[in-house]
C-alpha cells in the first residue's frame, strides 16, 4: 500500500502535459547522417537528441517516399529548421529509387532496438496466463523413463501435434500477480528448456524428437509453437514517451534476477488494456528514504518497522521502453540504469 500511495505522490509531482516539450538537438548532432546496417532506431535518435524518446517530434515523414516511416541501411538523413524548429527528414537519392525489387526485399528496414533484444520477446510467449495454461501442451515423459536426455532422444507429448512441426518446450520461471476492480491476475513467466520436432503421433499423444536442450526437461513442462518468422514481426516502432495518465510497477525480470540493469526485459504490471503501447518510454523510480522524528532530532526509519513520519523524494533509477504488452502485463527492455534496482520501483512517464 505504502508503495502505490508513493505512486500517486509522484505522479502528481510528474507534469501533466508533455505536448509542449521540443527535441533538443544534442550539439554534436550531425547535419546529415547516413544510415549504416547495425544501427538502430535508438541509436539514430541518440545521435540527434539528448532524450531518444522524443523522436516522433523530430521525424517528419516524407509523404512522397513510401513507407517514409521505415528507415533502410543506406538511407541518408539530413537535419533542418523549420520555424525555428528541427525536423529531421529522410532523403532516398535516385541510386536508391532504382534498385530492382529484388534487392530492396533483400535489405530489411532497421529495428527499435538490436535484434537480441527483440527477437525473443516478440516473436515467442513469454509471459502467458492462468487461463492460457489449461489449453496448453505437457510432456508426459520418455519411454524408457530417462530423466536426463540429449538431442536425438524423444518424449512423449500428451497433446496430438502436426506432424514434422517445430515446438519449442518451456519452464514456468515464476509467477507473477496484480490485483484491482475486485480481480486478480496472474502472469507466469516462461524459460527456454528445449526445441524438438513432431516425429510420430499415437492416439491422443505424440512423439518429439529433441534438436536442442538447453537445460533438463521435466514431465509437465509446457509445449508451445516454435517462434514465428520474424518477417512478420513489427520492429520497427518508434520510441515515444508514455502518456501522462500512464503508471505501473516493476513485478520483477522476464530472467528471475533479483536485480535489474540496462539491456535487462522487466515485467510492469500493466498491459494493453490499460493502454500500454509498444515504444512508450517510462522512467523509473526508487522510494527516498524514510525519516523519523522531531526537529533536531531527524534519524533514517528503519523500513521494517512502522511510523515513518516523512520520505523524502523519490529516486530516478533508470529507463524502460515497452517491447510487448499482454493484457494485463507489459514485457519492457531496460534502455537506461543509473544503478541495480528491485521489483517495486515504479515507472511513470517521462518529464523532461
Amino acid at each position: 500500500m505504502k508503495r502505490w500511495l508513493g505512486l500517486v505522490g509522484l505522479a502528481l509531482w510528474v507534469p501533466l502535459v508533455w505536448a509542449d516539450y521540443l527535441p533538443i538537438v544534442r550539439q554534436d548532432a550531425p547535419q546529415t547522417y547516413i544510415v549504416k546496417k547495425g544501427d538502430t532506431l535508438w541509436d539514430i535518435s541518440s545521435y540527434f537528441l539528448d532524450n531518444p524518446w522524443l523522436w516522433p517530434k523530430l521525424w517528419h515523414a516524407n509523404s512522397y517516399i513510401k513507407n517514409p516511416h521505415l528507415i533502410y541501411p543506406g538511407d541518408r538523413l539530413r537535419l533542418r529548421w523549420v520555424k525555428g524548429q528541427p525536423q529531421l527528414v529522410l532523403d532516398r537519392g535516385k541510386a536508391q529509387v532504382k534498385l530492382t525489387p529484388k534487392m530492396r526485399i533483400a535489405s530489411s528496414p532497421i529495428t527499435t532496438l538490436h535484434d537480441s533484444l527483440m527477437f525473443p520477446y516478440l516473436a515467442e510467449d513469454k509471459l502467458l496466463s492462468a487461463q492460457s495454461l489449461e489449453n496448453v501442451a505437457r510432456v508426459i515423459g520418455s519411454s524408457d523413463g530417462r530423466s536426463y536426455m540429449a538431442p536425438g532422444d524423444t518424449i512423449w507429448v500428451d497433446s496430438v501435434l502436426d506432424g514434422g512441426s517445430e515446438w519449442w518446450i518451456y519452464r514456468i520461471n515464476e509467477t507473477f500477480s496484480r490485483e484491482g476492480e475486485g480481480t486478480k491476475h496472474q502472469v507466469m513467466a516462461l524459460q527456454e528448456v528445449a526445441k524438438a520436432r513432431v516425429k510420430a503421433i499415437d492416439k491422443e499423444r505424440s512423439l518429439l524428437r529433441l534438436t536442442q536442450l538447453r537445460q533438463e526437461i521435466h514431465q509437465n513442462d509446457l509445449v508451445l509453437p516454435a517462434p514465428i518468422d520474424t518477417r512478420s514481426l513489427n520492429m520497427s516502432f518508434a520510441p515515444t514517451v508514455a502518456p501522462s495518465q500512464l503508471q505501473a510497477q516493476v513485478v520483477g525480470s522476464i530472467s528471475g534476477q533479483q536485480y535489474m540493469a540496462s539491456k535487462q526485459v522487466v515485467i510492469l504490471d500493466r498491459g494493453h488494456l490499460d493502454n500500454f503501447e509498444p515504444g512508450q518510454v517510462f522512467k523509473l523510480y526508487r522510494d527516498g528514504a524514510d525519516i523519523s522524528g522531531p526537529r533536531g532530532e531527524y534519524a533514517y526509519h528503519d523500513s521494517r518497522f512502522s511510523g515513518a513520519e516523512q520520505q523524502l523524494k523519490h529516486i530516478e533509477v533508470g529507463e524502460v521502453m515497452v517491447l510487448r504488452p499482454y493484457e494485463y502485463f507489459s514485457l519492457a527492455v531496460v534502455t537506461k540504469s543509473f544503478e541495480p534496482f528491485k521489483a517495486g520501483v515504479v515507472a511513470l512517464p517521462p518529464t523532461y
